[in-house]
């Protein structure tokens, strides 16, 4: 029976995956009819399949402990599984610690106020070891636009150094940098944005527009006219970021997904995304997965 269960956990986190990467227009992104001239459609899916086994490993653990050795070998095994770069670190770093949590619950389904209570369990139980193989996984994949930062850079030798000697756990490392990336941000708040603002969008747009695609675009905009996307900010600035965030909230002003006139202005604000790599709102599509991740852990079916 427990086998069962972390197979069902480790279920949901895998379609919630291949669900997001397939709601198509996603603007600036990777989608069903859209790739990134060295990242595909394709290259996503087997990033997506290859984290299965290890988000089982997390469920499994159950706790936060250990985890990050759990993540390294995560990243280790997306970017292995294809050849098209970095797919899936943001949402892997997001959804770890909630397949861990989910883990630790002995019933299913599970109702996302029990699950973040369980994921800030995790968070709070990592220790300076777990800081290291997180530090060591962001490391492994050298994100574009990471650059380097004045505070535990992951790209020097002296950061895990200072880890160890001076004991720091993921969220005291992580916290510093809430208002510049948004794993950070969910991890130092307990999942604000995952477990509150955006599932609740999720599920209003499920309830209102009926099909899952269109939901999960309406639920994509909102996202990111809500919140400046930090793969944006990291490669553009704030203010560029700021601008994105505005272009989104135009085109829900007219309807976004549901009116003739919002998809017309959909497919402008898409095709003006992908004109420059450093417009590609990828934390929007992270937080995304999370929270359709909760949604299907809670029980729903597409």
């Amino acid at each position: 029976m427990r086998d069962s269960r972390f197979e069902w956990i480790s279920g949901c986190f895998e379609l919630a995956l291949l669900l997001e990467l397939s709601a198509t227009p996603k603007p600036g992104l990777v989608d069903r009819i859209h790739d990134y001239r060295r990242t595909s459609y394709h290259h996503f899916l087997a990033s997506a399949v290859s984290l299965r086994p290890w988000i089982m490993r997390a469920a499994r653990l159950g706790g936060g402990r250990g985890l990050g050795k759990i993540i390294l070998g995560g990243v280790k095994a997306f970017m292995s599984s294809q050849s098209g770069g970095n797919t899936h670190l943001g949402a892997w770093l997001l959804i770890a610690p909630m397949a861990s949590a989910a883990g630790s619950h002995e019933r299913i389904p599970i109702k996302s106020k029990s699950l973040r209570s369980r994921v800030k369990g995790v968070l709070r139980s990592m220790d300076w070891r777990d800081t290291i193989n997180i530090f060591k996984a962001i490391a492994y994949v050298s994100p574009s636009g990471l650059g380097h930062v004045p505070y535990l850079d992951v790209l020097r030798e002296e950061t895990y150094e200072e880890v160890e000697e001076e004991k720091i756990t993921p969220i005291q490392a992580l916290s510093v940098y809430k208002d510049y990336d948004a794993v950070a941000h969910e991890w130092a708040t307990g999942y604000s944005w995952v477990l509150g603002d955006c599932l609740r969008i999720l599920k209003k747009n499920i309830r209102e527009l009926g099909g899952l695609n269109p939901a999960l675009v309406q639920t994509f905009l909102e996202i990111l006219a809500r919140h400046r996307d930090t793969h944006i900010v990291r490669r553009a600035g704030r203010s560029v970021a700021e601008m994105v965030s505005s272009m989104a909230s135009k085109v829900l002003e007219l309807g976004g997904v549901s009116t003739p006139a919002g998809r017309k202005a959909l497919t402008e604000f898409d095709r003006r995304l992908r004109r420059s790599r450093k417009l590609r709102p990828g934390s929007s599509a992270d937080l995304l997965s999370a929270s359709l991740s909760a949604l299907l852990l809670e029980g729903f079916t597409p």
